[in-house]
């Protein structure tokens, strides 16, 4: 198990907003050469709409995390409140709306994810492969440490008891 804190994210400006990348796959890989498997981020958005960047050859997961958001992806649209999550091609166009922070799970297509929130009162999760779990704003602990607000843990093929009661985010790959 590893934490990686608040500190230990990478923040980049876009044209909306700010993203802060939690984790990317494999380690070194770069988000802006989309040589990744995996990436896990945040965002915010400051415009009253944004489009997104296509991500072809890519499968997205989205939440928000703090507000309710307006997406629409090829033409479908759909309103989340927070910590509903929505999948989408990375290829369709996608644009969204409101005064959020959301969460991203963006992976290659021949990959195998999936990105999920739940409400947890003292749980027991193991990962099978590789998962990141995301702490947003809850009092956790994680075997008996701290789990810090705006937060993760990356765990591989291992076991771990998340002390507390809250929301998180689970990202498996």
């Amino acid at each position: 198990m590893k934490f990686i804190k608040k500190e230990e994210f990478k923040d980049s400006n876009w044209s909306a907003g700010v993203t802060t990348e939690v984790f990317i796959y494999p380690e070194g890989a770069s988000v802006g050469e989309k040589n990744f498997d995996f990436r896990i981020s945040t965002a915010t958005c400051k415009d009253k709409e944004s489009v997104y960047t296509p991500y072809t050859g890519f499968y997205r997961y989205i939440t928000p995390i703090d507000n309710v958001m307006n997406i629409e992806s090829d033409g479908n649209k759909f309103t989340l409140d927070p910590f509903e999550v929505l999948f989408f091609d990375g290829n369709h166009s996608t644009k969204s709306s409101g005064d959020v922070r959301d969460f991203n799970l963006i992976y290659k297509k021949g990959q195998e994810a999936k990105m999920f929130s739940l409400n947890i009162n003292n749980f027991d999760f193991k990962a099978d492969k590789r998962a990141v779990i995301f702490n947003y704003d809850s009092e956790l602990k994680v075997q008996g440490k701290d789990f810090e607000k705006f937060s993760a843990i990356y765990l591989e093929e291992e076991k771990v008891k998340i002390e507390g009661k809250g929301r998180i985010i689970i990202c498996e790959f």
